[in-house]
């Protein structure tokens, strides 16, 4: 299960990455979002480096993480610092990343394994942005709106593979298929629930919805093995 989990989060972890990069670069973001930005690098170059623990590669991407954070200032900042490092540990996840997709059993697993990396990114990244209490209004719109989407077509996927197992398989694992899919439902319905509250988005809530799609994608990825 954990080199599963570490599996998931290193594309995850790469979205997440490039998302905050964008912020960083283009967000109308106030000294003292930013300063709160910069504070979660650490948290993101600590999952990078239990990633490592399956490929040594994955070190590169911790360096440039936390050498940029060394560099910037975590209180109130309109210093950007050495965006050539962030940039550089993008291109050091997304080949990171593209290497583990790319390196699945089949077709089906890679685009699996995209399709919720691109899932949870979105959730950790809107997780992340609550902690760092953001004003951006429209990613607390856009990012659970494109999880809805993303949730379906990795259900989608998933379904279309497991049409192809044998009748004795797809009983044996019935519940750990129903669990999955209740999970990924109940993650979903918690991450926009301060949509159809129209109310703020809370870390407790995006919390529970982050870890509900986290072990949605870890079971249904694992029952990739007996496809």
């Amino acid at each position: 299960m954990v080199t599963a989990i570490l599996t998931l989060l290193a594309p995850a972890l790469t979205i997440t990455l490039l998302i905050l990069t964008l912020i960083l670069a283009k967000g109308d973001i106030c000294p003292g979002q930013r300063g709160r930005i910069h504070k979660l690098f650490p948290a993101i170059g600590l999952l990078w480096l239990a990633i490592a623990s399956l490929k040594v590669e994955a070190f590169l991407v911790v360096f440039a993480i936390f050498y940029f954070y060394s560099k910037v200032k975590t209180g109130k900042t309109r210093d950007k610092g050495p965006f050539w490092v962030i940039h550089l540990a993008n291109g050091f996840g997304l080949a990171f990343s593209g290497i583990v997709v790319s390196s699945q059993a089949t077709l089906g697993q890679s685009i699996a394994l995209l399709t919720s990396g691109l899932l949870l990114g979105s959730a950790f990244a809107h997780l992340l942005l609550v902690i760092a209490r953001s004003r951006l209004q429209a990613f607390h719109r856009i990012l659970p709106m494109s999880g809805v989407i993303l949730a379906m077509a990795f259900a989608l996927i998933f379904l279309v593979n497991a049409y192809q197992w044998p009748e004795e398989v797809a009983q044996g694992y019935l519940i750990e298929l129903l669990m999955s899919f209740v999970m990924l439902l109940l993650g979903i319905v918690c991450w926009i629930w301060h949509l159809i509250r129209h109310t703020a988005p809370e870390k407790r809530q995006l919390s529970f919805a982050f870890f509900c799609l986290l072990s949605a994608c870890v079971g249904l990825f694992r029952l990739y093995a007996f496809m």
